[in-house]
């Protein structure tokens, strides 16, 4: 019984490592107004600091990479004043300049969270499936918690998390990042 364990153990393993190897993953290319730093693409503006990387979506739901391709975001408000960050501020521009807009979490969570599993529906699921329900309940409080909020960022303040755009296709060995009329271009990896 233990082996049997062990060996299903390192064979999740084995496919999740074969399933992040087939991911592209594109990394930031440096210009003279970007800077490269852990993976993120740093551009400074004169009231805020925006930082940009390629991560995959780790958590529950783990098939949202499926659908997405997801950027971290943070944005670091320099001002006095406040700056607001809208999902229209920022797109992704694949290789031929295919332009997509940022998804909002509300999309993400009806794309992924069947209506079936929705709270209103608990009492009716058969025992047997709650352990279901409780998942898909933590992998909305993942995305609640780990989505970047657009909206007001104040004085000194910053806010940081995933943006969610449309997948791209695999073909693409390049793409973009435009934020508030600024590009940042990203190179896939080898």
């Amino acid at each position: 019984m233990e082996f049997s364990k062990v060996k299903s153990g390192f064979l999740l393993i084995f496919l999740i490592g074969i399933l992040i190897s087939c991911s592209v993953k594109y990394v930031p290319v440096p210009t003279k107004n970007i800077t490269i730093s852990e993976g993120y693409a740093i551009q400074k503006q004169e009231d805020y600091v925006f930082a940009v990387s390629n991560k995959y979506w780790i958590r529950e739901p783990q098939n949202l990479t499926d659908y997405f391709t997801t950027f971290h975001i943070s944005v670091k408000n320099k001002s006095s004043e406040k700056i607001e960050v809208a999902a229209a501020d920022i797109s992704l521009l694949d290789a031929s300049g295919t332009q997509f807009d940022a998804v909002g979490t509300d999309y993400v969570l009806e794309l992924l969270v069947p209506e079936e599993i929705a709270y209103d529906h608990y009492l009716e699921v058969p025992e047997e499936h709650r352990q279901i329900w409780e998942n898909w309940r933590e992998a909305k409080k993942y995305l609640m918690s780990d989505a970047f909020n657009f909206g007001t960022i104040l004085p000194g303040a910053t806010k940081s998390g995933f943006v969610f755009f449309p997948k791209l296709k695999s073909v693409n060995k390049k793409c973009s990042i435009v934020f508030k009329g600024k590009t940042i271009n990203f190179e896939r990896e080898n």
